[in-house]
């Protein structure tokens, strides 16, 4: 059987990778299809780079040797017009015919294959180009086919809803194509310096595409350097941003680099301008972004990419999106506003510390994760974190990564470093097993756990007399003692244990940290204690107090374990925030609200606005109509120099 010409499949156009990693998963479900007599529809999709056209040829070479034709139809260079599709599927037929309709041909072309008992495959590469022609494939072109046909529908995106409701779902297999792992990585190439495979893969996120950039680059030279990082970079955003038909969502997604995740008021408040629904959606639906729980995150490469190129060529303009950015984030943590974790978490990675970045920070995996207090069903998961040398039985080098420089952070944790956990189940039972956190990914499977102890009433005394706080709470003054005593509700928490199932998975200690983040900081006093290094690195970074007559010595007597603790009571964390930031050359403490001579009624007004209020909601909040609602903000708009509430939240949460 000689496969048919592929004219309109520009061979120069895919990606040739000058490395072999197979896709096995995904060929064993193309030859499942091949191995069936009856039809089936594979949804195969991926984000740019990922290797999708490359697929395609291991499939027409599959189909090929199993003797099934495979017409292979490139919509990237195509109209979205049923006739176009019909027209270039008859030429990989090679059976045009004046006399008769491009379908009528078709159909012929597919009896003839019929009649010597030949199968065959339409595969539709770049297919996010057709998604108009949806409804057309379901109700009349797939409708027509035999009954043994396969289709393969390969693009950027995963087909959507409209085909997960309709007559064809169970015929079809999603095949998703994400980047490579290290291990992959590190397997199929071996002919680089293993530190240059590392910096290629760090630096690509696994994606194929930018990965073979890297590779042929470093097959040339044997160096890593900044200007070659840049020729990636930009070759990378030209292929991503060909899904766009025109620059109007430029501007957009330069702004969505900034941060880890976008929403449709917050990308408003740092342009400065409302943006239409229908652009907000048309951006969200590009295959770049991805869904999460908090809003929509670029592509860790891409963003990384798009954020370094725009601050190299617009550099005030950039620190101007991100200064605006990291106000509104720091609005959240005022006005008695509901914590938003999301917010706390950005704040922090905006705010540039690199080793906080490095080892709390993972676009591509803290999505999959999740933080939820533990339950009584729950002690088959808890019970191995507390017995004794079970975690460690070798020694370990950990790296972190910082994704904005590139500075990387080594520690080093010896093997049975939890040797003595002194936590036990009464222990937990006695404060309530609630207090255990359990780092979950989205199978629910258990990846680590946080154990965070109240300080209150009934556990002060078991803090003063058990192994590695009783250093620290032996030495609170007696005031502070009857505080705790006299009151119910937890006046702070002790860190008392953080642990992760498999201490190679970097990404689980990344998310277990990045996920209790907000769990802690909250009003209260913190109290944490430990040997290792990086925790303690990590503490100082976030400014927290090391307490040296708390120094203890409970782990063994080679492990000096130091004490830290942060007090946030009495609204001090409004405080930190501005101290952390000043410490990092970022002044927010000074806004523009001092120049307006508000009147407190205004004042309030202007807080409940840059939280969100609705007029209806101010004037329920505020005991007031809604028409002298109106009022108000008509004269703050007046004072201002503003004409709608975007354009106010912006200027109030500006600097100077």
């Amino acid at each position: 059987m000689i496969l048919p010409d592929n004219p309109n499949h520009d061979q120069s156009q895919m990606k040739a990778f000058p490395f072999n990693i197979t896709r096995e998963k995904e060929l064993a479900s193309f030859s499942r299809l091949l191995d069936h007599s009856g039809s089936g529809i594979l949804s195969v999709y991926g984000q740019p780079g990922t290797g999708k056209s490359e697929l395609m040829t291991h499939y027409q070479k599959e189909a090929h040797n199993r003797g099934v034709v495979f017409y292979l139809v490139n919509a990237q260079y195509s109209k979205a017009e049923p006739a176009a599709f019909l027209q270039l599927l008859l030429d990989q037929m090679g059976a045009s015919n004046v006399y008769i309709s491009p379908l009528e041909a078709i159909h012929m072309h597919i009896q003839h294959l019929e009649k010597q008992g030949i199968r065959f495959v339409i595969a539709i590469d770049s297919y996010e180009r057709f998604e108009k022609l949806d409804e057309w494939f379901r109700q009349s072109f797939l409708p027509s086919l035999p009954s043994s046909s396969i289709l393969i529908f390969c693009g950027r995106k995963q087909l959507n809803a409209s085909w997960r409701a309709s007559i064809w779902y169970p015929f079809i297999t999603s095949i998703e194509l994400r980047g490579f792992s290290i291990g992959q990585f590190d397997s199929v190439f071996q002919t680089l310096d293993p530190e240059l495979i590392q910096l290629a893969w760090q630096f690509s996120s696994g994606n194929p595409y930018a990965l073979s950039l890297c590779v042929q680059k470093l097959n040339e030279t044997q160096e890593w350097n900044e200007r070659d990082e840049q020729k990636i970079y930009r070759t990378v955003v030209k292929e991503w941003l060909s899904e766009l038909e025109d620059d109007q969502l430029l501007p957009y997604i330069e702004v969505a680099s900034i941060g880890r995740y976008i929403q449709q008021e917050k990308l408003e408040v740092m342009l400065d301008q409302s943006i239409p629904r229908k652009d907000f959606e048309a951006l969200i639906s590009l295959s770049f972004f991805e869904e999460t729980e908090t809003g929509w995150q670029l592509n860790t490469l891409f963003q990384r990419a798009m954020r370094d190129d725009l601050r190299r060529r617009k550099p005030f303009y950039y620190h101007q999106l991100w200064k605006r950015a990291l106000l509104y984030c720091r609005s959240f943590f005022d006005h008695d506003r509901i914590v938003d974790s999301t917010e706390i978490s950005e704040f922090f990675y905006l705010l540039g510390e690199p080793m906080m970045r490095a080892s709390l920070f993972d676009h591509e995996t803290l999505s999959t994760f999740t933080m939820t207090s533990a339950s009584q069903n729950d002690w088959n998961e808890i019970l191995p974190y507390l017995e004794e040398n079970t975690l460690i039985s070798e020694d370990l080098q950990t790296s972190f990564v910082d994704d904005q420089t590139g500075q990387t952070f080594t520690y080093f944790i010896p093997k049975n470093h939890n040797k003595q956990v002194f936590m036990t189940k009464e222990m937990i039972e006695s404060v309530g097993i609630h207090h255990v956190k359990l780092l979950r990914q989205r199978d629910g499977i258990v990846k680590g756990i946080a154990f965070l102890l109240p300080i209150q009433s009934n556990t002060l005394r078991k803090l003063q007399s058990s192994p590695v706080t009783r250093s620290y709470f032996k030495r609170i003054s007696p005031a502070e003692e009857k505080r705790i005593l006299s009151q119910d509700t937890p006046s702070g928490w002790v860190i008392r244990y953080l642990g992760v199932k498999n201490p190679k998975q970097m990404e689980d200690r990344k998310a277990l940290l990045y996920h209790l983040l907000p769990l802690v900081l909250t009003e209260g006093i913190l109290v944490a204690s430990t040997p290792l290094p990086f925790y303690q690195d990590l503490l100082e970074q976030f400014r927290f107090n090391e307490i040296p007559e708390a120094m203890h010595y409970d782990y063994g007597p080679d492990r000096p374990s130091k004490t830290y603790e942060l007090d946030l009571r009495n609204a001090r964390l409004s405080h930190y925030l501005e101290t952390f930031a000043n410490a990092l050359g970022v002044n927010l403490s000074e806004t523009p609200q001092h120049r307006f001579q508000f009147t407190a009624r205004e004042q309030e007004v202007v807080s409940l606005v840059i939280q969100g209020y609705s007029n209806a909601k101010l004037a329920q909040t505020l005991s007031l109509s809604e028409v002298t609602i109106k009022k108000h903000l008509s004269r703050i708009y007046e004072k201002t120099g503003v004409k709608n509430r975007t354009q106010l939240t912006r200027v109030m949460l500006e600097r100077k």
